[in-house]
C-alpha cells in the first residue's frame, strides 16, 4: 500500500534551498522595481495592523494621562481649601481680636490722670448670682494688687478688690449686695451713696431727701470720700427717681456703666505715690470737666475705631468672595491656581 504524502525532501536540503532563498531576495532587494513595489504594498497592508495594534496603549495613556491631572487638579483643589479654611478662620478670628484691641484701646484711655499707673487684667472665672457679684483676676500680689484697689473697664467703675493671692485676685462687683460707692451727681455735685441690689443692670441711691435736685439722666461720678475711689470715675445713670408725698426719702434708681454682665478685660489702676491713695483735694468742678473731657475723648476714640473696623471688614470680605468665585468657577479661569510648591518650582526656574 502507498502512502498517502509523499516523503519530504530531507532537512539538509530544505536549509540549503532555504539559504539560496534569503540570498536571492537580499541580494535583489531594492535592485528591482518589482522588489519594490511589492515591499511598497506589504507595508500599506500591514500599516493598518500596526495601527490597530497600538490603538489599546494609545487610548491607554490618554486615559493615564487624564487620571494623573484629574488627580493634580483634585490635590490642587484639596489643597486650597484647606488654605481657603485657614485664612477663614483667621479672619474670624482677625475680627475677633479687632474687638478685644478696640477694649483694649479704650481701656488704655479710661483713666482721668496722666499720672496713675495703670495695668489691664482678664477675667478669669465669674460669680455672678443673686446674692454674690464677683469674678476673679490674673493678676495677684506679685503684681502689686491689694486689697481695696478699683478696678475700672472702658466705660466706667467695676468694683474693688477684696482679697489678693500671689498670682489671682477677687474683685466685688459694684452691683453686689454688700457693696457701696460715695458719687456725686456731675450736673450739680450733690454727694451720695450708691448701693448694689444684686442685679447687673440696677443700683439704689440710699436716704435721698425728697428735696434733693436729681432728675432722670444724671451721670453719677465717684466723689473720692473714704478715699478708696478716687473723683471723677463715671459710676451710672440714673433711671427712675420716685417722689411720695408720704415718706421723707426718694426712690433712686440708677444703672451702671461698665458692662459688669460682659466683663472680659478689666483695669488695675495704681496712684503714684502713697499719699494719692488718700482723698485728693480737687474741686467739682475740675471734676466735671475732666470727666466730660474724656467722655468726649472716649467717643471720639471710640467712633474712628468702629470705621476703620468697617473698612477693613469690607476689603476682607471682598478679597474672600474673590476667592470663593475662583474656586466655585475653575472652568472660567482657564488655568489652576498654583499651589505653593508649584510656586516655588516657578520662581527657582525663572532664577536660573
Amino acid at each position: 500500500m502507498k502512502p498517502i504524502f509523499g516523503k519530504a525532501p530531507p532537512l539538509g536540503l530544505r536549509l540549503i534551498l532555504a539559504v539560496i532563498a534569503s540570498i536571492a531576495l537580499i541580494v535583489s532587494d531594492g535592485q528591482t522595481n518589482a522588489m519594490i513595489k511589492a515591499r511598497s504594498v506589504m507595508e500599506t497592508a500591514v500599516g493598518g495592523l500596526y495601527y490597530l495594534a497600538n490603538t489599546p496603549r494609545t487610548v491607554l495613556d490618554g486615559v493615564s494621562d487624564n487620571l494623573v491631572d484629574t488627580n493634580k487638579l483634585q490635590i490642587e483643589n484639596k489643597v486650597l481649601r484647606e488654605q481657603l479654611r485657614e485664612k477663614n478662620a483667621d479672619l474670624l478670628l482677625l475680627d475677633q481680636l479687632k474687638v478685644e484691641n478696640q477694649r483694649l484701646r479704650l481701656l488704655l484711655n479710661s483713666p482721668l490722670r496722666t499720672d496713675e499707673y495703670k495695668k489691664i487684667a482678664e477675667v478669669l472665672t465669674a460669680e455672678t448670682d443673686v446674692y454674690r457679684k464677683q469674678v476673679v483676676i490674673n493678676q495677684g500680689e506679685r503684681d502689686g494688687a491689694y486689697v481695696g484697689q478699683p478696678i475700672i473697664d472702658e466705660k466706667g467703675i467695676v468694683g474693688q478688690i477684696i482679697s489678693v493671692g500671689e498670682s489671682t485676685s477677687r474683685v466685688l462687683l459694684l452691683s453686689d449686695v454688700t457693696h457701696s460707692i460715695p458719687v456725686q451727681v456731675l450736673r450739680n455735685d450733690v454727694r451720695l451713696i450708691a448701693s448694689g441690689t444684686g442685679r447687673n443692670d440696677e443700683l439704689t441711691l440710699d436716704n435721698v431727701p425728697r428735696s434733693v435736685d436729681i432728675v432722670k439722666g444724671d451721670l453719677l461720678v465717684t466723689s473720692g470720700l473714704g478715699g478708696r475711689f478716687l473723683e471723677g470715675y463715671p459710676v451710672a445713670i440714673v433711671e427712675s427717681v420716685s417722689r411720695d408725698g408720704q415718706n421723707y426719702f426718694a426712690t433712686v434708681t440708677a444703672k451702671p456703666l461698665a458692662s459688669i454682665e460682659r466683663l472680659r478685660y478689666v483695669l488695675l489702676l495704681w496712684p503714684t505715690n502713697e499719699e494719692m491713695r488718700k482723698v485728693q483735694s480737687i474741686s467739682p468742678e475740675d471734676i466735671r470737666r475732666t470727666v466730660q473731657q474724656r467722655l468726649e475723648n472716649q467717643g471720639v476714640e471710640a467712633d474712628r475705631v468702629r470705621k476703620t473696623l468697617v473698612k477693613e471688614d469690607a476689603e476682607n470680605h471682598l478679597i474672600g468672595d474673590e476667592v470663593n468665585s475662583i474656586l466655585e468657577n475653575p472652568a472660567e479661569n482657564n488655568q489652576s491656581l498654583p499651589i505653593p510648591e508649584v510656586q516655588q518650582e516657578q520662581q527657582q526656574r525663572e532664577e536660573e
